[in-house]
């Protein structure tokens, strides 16, 4: 499939710093969650519980984005058996850890607001976090995404489920963390490292909610990652106070549970995409961070620069094209990307013209890059 942006020359402006920085006690981990309320007002949340705080942002665009109050949980996170009021993962594991805020959505007609967040068994466990080898904290570790809930517009949370686990469960045979009678992953080579890492995409167009998450697998004696690819889940959007169950895409159609089941990817090597709706184009464009082939250092083998593919449904992308600039890979990008709009009416899932790319590693200051898409003439795509 021809990827329709290789028709234009994409022109990256100076940075500018946002007020989701650490001079402001924001640590941003990941891409920001944002959602435009029926009322035409901007919303945002910013922040992971292990570090900082997390805060609610409202605006009438990206611009002028302002903290509002910091977020409080009615659920306490951090150490197993008292974590997310008890609720167990899925697979029977006691649920620990921090919460890294990822994807919003606001009901039309209740106002109330949902989140959905990536959760790591390896990080802010309080003495009951684990990895793949065993009992301890940071990486390799196990991923989940959950669902919670506010009726006073952020301010107060309450937990609602776990949404998202992958197929095999998240232990390996070398730890199980609870010693429940489940059997853990047993290949020597390969080790998944559960659902998470993602990005939510609202789509109006066909009344769906989409959580776009990776799937990370490892060598589990070296502790190497060595790929990493891009999976869906839908769930019909509904607007009467609360979310649906979510289905996995599994062998050409949405068809699998979305906790323990069945899954097969949609790209290949994609590091937390994001999706939006390009008018210009009149198909969709995902941004992505490229993923390095083969085994690599788990903290290194994601490449740190942006690719950019373009499709006409959600299922079928083009290759990727990269923007040259200067800088350590010689392309634009960092570990998260996303591409948003500069206007005051437009959903956060929709681009038209010119836009901003959204930039920042783990829990670093996050920029904004101006974008300009200039079409080419039909003597310049020649000789491209």
């Amino acid at each position: 499939m021809e990827n329709l942006l290789k028709e234009y020359d994409i022109l990256v402006g100076e940075a500018h710093k946002t007020v989701f920085s650490n001079e402001n006690d924001i640590y941003q981990d990941g891409t920001l969650p944002m959602y435009r309320d029926k009322d035409g007002t901007l919303w945002a949340m910013s922040g992971h519980t292990h570090a900082g705080h997390i805060g609610m942002f409202k605006g009438t665009c990206f611009d002028d984005l302002r903290e509002v109050y910091p977020i409080h949980t009615n659920f306490k996170t951090g150490r197993a058996g008292e974590a997310f009021n008890g609720v167990k993962y899925p697979e029977g594991i006691k649920s620990r850890g921090s919460i890294w805020p990822m994807g919003l959505y606001i009901c039309p007609n209740t106002h109330r607001f949902f989140v959905f967040f990536h959760n790591e068994t390896g990080w802010n466990g309080q003495d009951s976090g684990y990895v793949v080898q065993g009992k301890g904290d940071g990486e390799p570790d196990f991923r989940h995404i959950g669902l919670m809930y506010s009726d006073d517009e952020g301010r107060n949370w309450n937990f609602s489920r776990w949404v998202l686990t992958a197929e095999q469960v998240c232990f390996s045979k070398y730890y199980n963390p609870d010693g429940v009678n489940v059997i853990g992953q047993s290949d020597d080579r390969c080790v998944t490292l559960g659902s998470g890492d993602f990005t939510l995409f609202v789509n109006e167009k066909d009344g769906f909610m989409y959580l776009l998450y990776n799937i990370i697998t490892i060598d589990p004696q070296s502790g190497a990652g060595e790929r990493c690819d891009l999976y869906m889940a839908r769930s019909r959007i509904r607007e009467d106070g609360v979310v649906g169950d979510f289905v996995k895409y599994y062998n050409g159609s949405f068809c699998e549970a979305g906790n323990l089941g069945k899954e097969s990817p949609v790209v290949e090597y994609a590091w937390h995409a994001r999706i939006v709706y390009f008018d210009s184009l009149k198909a969709y464009v995902m941004t992505s961070t490229n993923v390095k082939r083969g085994l690599n250092p788990i903290t290194e083998f994601v490449a740190d620069y942006a690719e950019f593919r373009t499709g006409t449904d959600l299922l079928h992308w083009s290759e990727p094209v990269n923007i040259p600039y200067e800088g350590e890979n010689g392309y634009f990008g960092n570990h998260y990307i996303s591409l948003v709009s500069d206007s005051k009416q437009l959903s956060v899932n929709e681009l038209s013209g010119n836009g901003s790319a959204l930039l920042c590693h783990n829990a670093t200051d996050l920029m904004k890059y101006p974008l300009t898409f200039c079409k080419k003439s039909p003597e310049e795509r020649a000789r491209a």
